[in-house]
């Protein structure tokens, strides 16, 4: 059953608007779709300040160190990439799994990156050859030119803009992109946030896939990849060949998406 403006607007839990924005992208109602992301509609809370970051990456964490999905999904980024030399701009760097992980492989690349946090940044200029700023993702055509990037990488990022400013962040990645460039981003699904006590991540947004597609869709973006993760504590390689064979069996934790400009 279709909803009234009206019926919308007096939605108060930031949840019910993300269940809103879920029904309106299966239905492809894209004006009422984008209609929910104005100043009417609540949000969801959370710090995300250049201190609050300092915090959370206050002890460094290697590659190697990492849980098995979050591994597998770096080296799924990794297969998502141009070809080496190519000029990769990572915003949200934060502990920099991706440009570690590129340096273990000996890949050759010219690295970027930007994030709120003065401690990411100053570690990474220290332990990875690139050019790294500090800085907001949202102001990111202040420090980058248009059109210079082969690729533009979000790992975790969308999930920590606000609804009102994330179309204005598509825009400017769409800009700082070559005609050819790829956009890659990752972000989590089925987080459940609305049953913790807590916001342990400090997220604003509760992404399902047809949301992450329809954003995309209508700031002129084409996906032409996507794989989906399992957020499996124990036997992560045997469970994650179970769910490929065996779809439907678990909820997918995170995705992947490769696209390009439309």
């Amino acid at each position: 059953m279709k909803k009234s403006q009206e019926e919308k607007i007096k939605i108060k839990n930031s949840f019910e608007v993300e269940d809103l924005r879920t029904e309106l992208a299966f239905r492809k109602r894209y004006k009422d779709f984008k209609k929910t992301y104005s100043n009417k509609y609540p949000e969801i809370n959370a710090n995300n300040s250049g201190g609050y970051w300092d915090t959370k990456f206050n002890i460094p964490v290697k590659f190697s160190d990492l849980d098995g999905m979050t591994r597998d999904k770096i080296n799924t980024i990794i297969k998502f990439l141009p070809e080496e030399n190519s000029h990769i701009l990572d915003l949200g760097i934060g502990q920099g799994y991706l440009e570690q992980r590129l340096q273990e492989l000996g890949k050759n690349y010219e690295l970027y990156g930007i994030d709120v946090s003065k401690r990411s940044i100053a570690r990474l200029k220290k332990r990875i050859r690139g050019k790294f700023n500090i800085g907001n993702v949202l102001q990111i055509r202040n420090y980058y030119k248009k059109n210079y990037f082969d690729a533009v990488v979000a790992i975790e990022l969308i999930e920590h803009i606000s609804p009102r400013k994330i179309f204005k962040l598509y825009k400017d990645i769409r800009s700082l992109l070559k005609p050819t460039g790829i956009f890659i981003l990752s972000t989590p699904l089925n987080e459940g946030l609305k049953f913790m006590k807590e916001n342990p991540s400090s997220h604003v947004r509760e992404y399902t896939e047809s949301i992450v597609f329809t954003e995309l869709k209508l700031s002129g973006f084409r996906v032409l990849e996507k794989r989906c993760f399992f957020a499996f504590k124990n036997f992560y390689r045997i469970k994650r060949v179970i769910s490929l064979l065996w779809g439907g069996r678990w909820k997918p934790n995170n995705i992947v998406i490769k696209a390009v400009k439309a």
